[in-house]
């Protein structure tokens, strides 16, 4: 892992301590200490890179987000991005728990998070819903986004049921299947 390699660079190292950790235990309860201890250095040294827990966390998103912004604006094929898409998601499993923590705790991390990313996400959706495009509909829409958000942030309980890893190539490859599946039940 990145955060563990002494030759990246502190920065770097910062955003993916601060990552991780917001992703177990959500932005509220993951302290610049925190971070810093992670990381190896002592919580003032975080503010030479950052101006505050606040501009972390933001810069987290940007970091987790931007890469489904090219997706989503790309309208050469929609269903390509789809898939695209779904694989950023199951390829980086921090979003999804870092998006569920922002949600359980309400708030300017959930208004973060809806404004800056989700609604844009989103534009293509709801256009098509607008449009009656079959298979599009708000129930539709978010029942596949919480099947990846749900299968992603429970995976760790699934792993313990199941004892078998639900994040595996093949797993995953499974997910996205399913999901190809039963979007074309909806068309």
């Amino acid at each position: 892992m990145a955060a563990e390699d002494p030759h990246t660079p502190t920065r770097d190292r910062i955003l993916d301590a601060a990552e991780t950790l917001f992703a177990r235990r959500g932005y509220q309860s993951t302290t610049i200490k925190n971070v810093a201890a992670r990381v190896g250095v002592q919580g003032p040294a975080l503010y030479k890179h950052f101006a505050s827990k606040r501009a972390l966390f933001e810069e987290v998103l940007q970091r987790l987000f931007t890469p489904f912004t090219t997706l989503v604006t790309d309208d050469s094929d929609p269903a390509g991005s789809q898939l695209a898409i779904m694989q950023l998601h199951l390829d980086n499993p921090n979003i999804s728990r870092i998006v569920a923590h922002a949600t359980l705790s309400g708030g300017e991390d959930l208004a973060l998070l809806v404004e800056r990313w989700y609604r844009p996400f989103f534009v293509r959706a709801r256009a098509e819903m607008a449009a009656g495009t079959a298979g599009f509909t708000a129930a539709s829409v978010m029942a596949f986004h919480s099947m990846l958000l749900g299968y992603l942030t429970l995976a760790p309980l699934h792993q313990a049921i199941f004892d078998t890893d639900p994040l595996t190539e093949s797993a995953l490859g499974e997910l996205l299947k399913l999901q190809e599946q039963l979007a074309g039940a909806l068309r």
